[in-house]
């Protein structure tokens, strides 16, 4: 019984850390003016939603939510589309190059992105994709579609050969077993690939403040930086576009949670 309560006080403990940046945000956030001078996990006594106002119209957070939307959204479909199909040709088909194209994708893996940042903006810049969307998405695409094409090649292997086999039997060719036999089954993993894929592009910074370098192509990440100065910070308006930022996420982890620890552990026990 003991240890029982040692260990609940220690994941309270943890939680408590864990969540307590998160809600200082919130109250700096909803606090006016006059109450920032009050400690950050002091909740506000008068609740304002006037920086959330100022962040969207005069902080331009309206256009980089927009802009910020499109680019994940386009970055999820598109790379779970590509990323299951390539998963498919390696775990159901065999041709010529199967090998390589596998340790390619494993090299894919080690590589940072800031080891190859110069030459990945010489070649968007060299085919006049600077400060386009489709020169940030074709980047994302390339760099994580390594990782979603294992994950889904995990989730694939866990599928009874017998349905694919079945499938064949009955006369349907590669791309209509892949479309009506294999997709059907693996939602956790189509969810889990595009909650990821959606959450890396929707925080990325790196790339977006490279490749979107005017005031109207920014993204919410870059909009941030707004709000900060080499000697002050707008410690308001930050707050409440961290939120602004955070909650589209949050609630699409929490609608779809139960998919993406599905996804997430496909595999691993078969």
């Amino acid at each position: 019984m003991a240890g029982r309560v040692s260990l609940l006080v220690i994941l309270a403990v943890i939680a408590l850390l864990m969540t307590a940046p998160s809600v200082m945000t919130v109250f700096t956030a909803l606090k006016p003016p006059a109450e920032l001078v009050r400690p950050a996990w002091l909740p506000p006594l008068d609740i304002t939603f006037q920086h959330f106002e100022r962040v969207w119209n005069e902080g331009g957070f309206s256009r980089y939510f927009l802009n910020t939307v499109l680019i994940s959204t386009i970055d999820a479909i598109v790379m779970i589309v590509l990323a299951s199909m390539t998963a498919y040709a390696l775990v159901f088909m065999q041709f010529r190059g199967k090998l390589v194209l596998q340790i390619l994708f494993v090299t894919g893996l080690m590589i940072p992105v800031t080891a190859i940042i110069l030459p990945l903006y010489t070649t968007i810049r060299s085919v006049g994709l600077i400060n386009t969307h489709l020169g940030v998405i074709l980047p994302d695409l390339a760099l994580a579609l390594p990782v979603f094409v294992f994950m889904f090649s995990s989730y694939f292997l866990s599928i009874p050969k017998a349905l694919h086999e079945a499938a064949r039997i009955d006369g349907a060719n590669e791309f209509q077993i892949y479309r009506r036999v294999v997709m059907p089954v693996s939602v956790p993993a189509i969810i889990t690939t595009g909650l990821l894929e959606f959450l890396w592009s929707w925080n990325d910074l790196l790339l977006r403040l490279l490749l979107l370098p005017s005031e109207g192509m920014r993204t919410l990440s870059v909009g941030l930086l707004n709000f900060q100065g080499t000697q002050t910070r707008d410690i308001s308006g930050l707050s409440a576009g961290t939120v602004v930022m955070a909650v589209p996420v949050v609630l699409l982890f929490l609608f779809f949670q139960r998919h993406f620890v599905r996804g997430m552990t496909a595999g691993a026990v078969k």
